[in-house]
């Protein structure tokens, strides 16, 4: 029988700079019987990479037979996303071409990190600004231009690299701008460059039992998972079953979608002991994923 494929993102508990955490976390999700791993570290800010580095986390996977699955890239330097007050150094939204540019060159930093790791996704955010623009409607269309400029920018990079942009759903923003958004990527840019990464716990948030819809709607384009709990009120990043979130109605769902295994969940450690809280993520996650192929037999 075939070894259970499943991913844990690398921020459950929490980041640290220092590599010998680096490695034990990597060395601990595969003692767990993890197979890939979703890099979240510096999945925010304006952390560039070097080369070395790169060289240094694959190693590390190969050290302990892990493979990648995803990586978490970042919008860029720490900012009010929810608002237009000026030009940030590294901001792919931003008025300013150099701090517009400087943001792209961010993201292009983690496309080439996900070629070094083996993997053809990164996750991104996408925050619109919306406190503003419902009192300035008429800033919404320059925007989605400096959007467009860098994703036109990025979209040969990342095809010449065979990495997909996966964008984020999230839950801090009214979920017409959220909807409003993935619909525009849609419209404007291909699969083969542009999907979309089913965050559970956001849309469990923002859409409730909505959610299902929301899969089935956008399913064509969900290329990449963050799948945790919770219930309902706070982005807690628990264990499946943990919450309220309804796991045969979600998976079933997301089999119908154009995601394939493994899955990947997005989990915060919340237990004394991080050997027993990987054993139990473990256990979970090949839980969901029974049903996710029960669900792909059905279909």
């Amino acid at each position: 029988m075939d070894k259970l494929e499943l991913a844990i993102a690398t921020d459950y508990s929490g980041e640290s700079s220092r590599t010998e955490d680096l490695e034990h976390i990597l060395k601990m999700v595969s003692q767990a019987g993890f197979t890939h791993i979703h890099w979240c570290h510096e999945w925010d800010g304006d952390y560039t990479y070097s080369t070395y580095e790169m060289q240094q986390i694959r190693e590390w996977m190969d050290k302990y037979n892990l493979k990648a699955k995803s990586l978490h890239a970042t919008i860029g330097t720490d900012r009010d996303v929810f608002t237009l007050c000026g030009n940030y150094r590294r901001d792919f939204t931003a008025d300013c071409e150099y701090n517009r540019k400087a943001g792209v060159e961010l993201i292009k930093n983690r496309v080439d990190l996900a070629s070094v790791m083996g993997t053809s996704e990164i996750v991104l955010h996408l925050y619109v600004p919306y406190k503003t623009l419902e009192k300035e409607p008429e800033r919404k269309a320059k925007f989605y231009e400096n959007v467009k400029k860098s994703m036109d920018e990025l979209q040969p990079y990342c095809l010449e690299k065979g990495v997909r942009i996966c964008m984020e759903n999230l839950f801090d923003m009214p979920m017409e701008y959220m909807e409003e958004q993935w619909d525009w990527f849609l419209a404007n840019y291909p699969k083969e460059f542009l999907g979309f990464c089913l965050d559970s716990g956001h849309a469990n948030m923002l859409w409730g039992a909505d959610m299902i819809r929301i899969i089935r709607k956008y399913g064509e384009r969900i290329y990449s998972v963050h799948l945790h709990d919770n219930p309902g009120n706070a982005d807690s990043h628990d264990i499946p079953g943990m919450g309220n979130i309804n796991w045969e109605e979600t998976m079933a769902a997301l089999a119908a979608s154009a995601y394939e295994l493994p899955l990947t969940m997005e989990l915060s450690c919340h237990m004394d002991s991080e050997e027993a809280f990987l054993k139990e993520a473990y256990k979970k996650g090949a839980w969901i994923t029974e049903l996710y192929q029960n669900a792909l037999l059905n279909n």
